[in-house]
């Protein structure tokens, strides 16, 4: 057996990463298991459908196992989603390789650029980030042109932060050149980006042609169903409740204020912003806020949670049994008893789906994620 792993959102599953899977195997992976977001995302907004479907589509797509990334990681920012994701795969002990999409699609000049960023002083780049430059802005700014040109890729940047969680460990990387630009409208033959064929969905359009997710706009969510939910939460926070939610350093009173006065999500959004504040880190404090993740939620155990499974899974979960140092189980019932972070991580999922399940267009009858159900697809 050769496993490899892949950390994803799915959001949704579309033809890009079946061109992953098939390239992953091509280098010689035998067994593939992604460990992917939930309920909710890293632009800090919820998830076009439930983690359930993407998770199954997923498998149908050429993936073996399809794990959770438990929320409060999800909406973390490129460093903390991609050590959280890393980190499941370094405690099943058992992941060979870990595959990855990039602009550059060079790994060798990837890890170059991930040792220099090593070297830095993480005070300097904290630095530069309060004069208002984005994280990978700071980087560039600090090691020059040659960096500044690998991190105008967001999937590049997202890579380095790969290597550098799976350095010194036993992982290989493995990198796929992108065909198709990071939340771009550009189409390529049957690709397209996540964020064209989400605006398809939701427009009513048809994306089949991109993905193989069979997906209508009544299907899938949209912010504004969860909108007054939000504004009420957020309304009911002290400045010191926002001030234990994470990334909102330098924000708080910002949020606070705003919370008073905004009448929509994006009136909200205008009135945070600033030139030294994304509306990405917004959004991502204003839905931690929302599902209330402190920033000690950011420090907790990740479990390793089966979302999605075949039979080539089943052998991945046997070799699983000999080397895990991670809990791991369809049941988050079973995981929430195994130890005190995952009683809090599996609340907070709960939470998240139940938020996303009130965001969808057409609503049926809420299943708790203790309760699910789980079988083996095919």
């Amino acid at each position: 057996m050769k496993i490899a792993g892949i950390i994803a959102e799915y959001n949704p599953f579309h033809n890009g990463h079946k061109y992953q899977i098939e390239k992953t195997r091509e280098a010689g992976a035998t067994h593939i298991v992604a460990v992917m977001s939930g309920s909710c995302v890293q632009r800090g907004e919820i998830a076009l459908c439930d983690k359930h479907t993407r998770a199954g589509a997923a498998i149908k797509g050429g993936a073996d196992l399809v794990l959770e990334l438990p929320v409060p990681f999800c909406l973390g920012t490129a460093p903390d989603f991609a050590k959280a994701g890393a980190e499941i795969f370094k405690r099943l002990g058992c992941i060979d390789m870990l595959s990855f999409g990039s602009e550059s699609g060079d790994v060798n000049e990837l890890i170059a650029l991930a040792n220099q960023i090593e070297s830095l002083c993480e005070s300097d780049i904290k630095s530069k980030m309060a004069q208002g430059l984005t994280y990978p802005a700071a980087i560039s700014s600090l090691l020059g042109k040659s960096a500044s040109k690998l991190l105008n890729g967001a999937n590049n940047t997202l890579a380095i932060e790969y290597l550098r969680a799976i350095k010194n460990t036993q992982i290989a990387p493995f990198t796929i050149k992108r065909t198709t630009p990071h939340d771009s409208d550009e189409l390529s033959e049957s690709f397209a980006s996540a964020s064209y064929i989400r605006e398809v969905i939701r427009g009513g359009g048809d994306a089949s042609s991109f993905t193989p997710l069979a997906l209508t706009k009544h299907d899938v969510t949209d912010t504004k169903n969860i909108e007054s939910a939000v504004l009420y939460r957020l309304a009911m926070m002290t400045k010191n409740d926002f001030a234990n939610v994470p990334y909102t350093d330098e924000l708080e009173t910002r949020l606070f204020e705003a919370s008073r006065t905004a009448g929509t999500l994006n009136e909200l959004y205008e009135k945070v912003k600033t030139k030294n504040i994304t509306h990405a880190r917004v959004r991502r404090a204003v839905m931690l806020a929302a599902l209330g993740v402190t920033k000690e939620d950011m420090a907790l155990n990740p479990y390793a949670r089966i979302l999605a499974m075949n039979t080539r899974g089943t052998e991945i979960l046997s070799k699983c049994k000999q080397t895990s140092q991670i809990a791991v189980s369809a049941s988050l019932a079973a995981l929430s008893q195994t130890s005190a972070d995952a009683k809090r991580l599996a609340q907070l999922d709960e939470l998240s789906s139940r938020l996303l399940h009130l965001a969808l267009n057409e609503k049926g009858e809420y299943i708790s994620e203790f309760s699910r159900k789980f079988e083996i697809l095919k």
